[in-house]
């Protein structure tokens, strides 16, 4: 649905309707975070959406996180610090990361995050889990 941010057709009629006027206070509307598999450092975030959950994944130095295999496409976005990432988004399997890189991860590809030196490590991966 556009909403006039392109000189593309806008069907405002049709944006206005499917809105939600519907609020709560702002407390109630923070997720909690929960566990994630196996994942020692790493918080889900699911809202009430089936359209993306977002995983934050906060390393020191010298620790590692294997995600597996999630079911659907993701993005992941380093937002602190560097390392490395193991998966196959790279013809060798594994990629020095740092702050400010995007990276898109297929569907059913296992990544793991890995610190390295002195280095912190911050991710956040959106992603959507898809019907096996």
């Amino acid at each position: 649905m556009r909403a006039g941010l392109t000189p593309k057709l806008r069907d405002v009629d049709t944006l206005v309707s499917m809105l939600t006027y519907s609020y709560h206070p702002a407390h109630e509307q923070v997720l909690e975070a929960q566990s994630f598999r196996h994942c020692k450092y790493t918080k889900l975030y699911d809202p009430p959406i089936e359209e993306f959950a977002v995983l934050l994944t906060e390393l020191e130095p010298e620790q590692e996180e294997d995600h597996g295999l999630i079911a659907g496409p993701s993005i992941i976005i380093i937002t602190e610090g560097s390392g490395v990432m193991k998966s196959q988004t790279s013809p060798e399997g594994i990629r020095n990361v740092q702050t400010g890189e995007i990276f898109f991860i297929g569907a059913g590809i296992p990544v793991t995050l890995v610190t390295n030196g002195q280095n912190k490590l911050t991710a956040f991966r959106a992603f959507v889990e898809r019907p096996i």
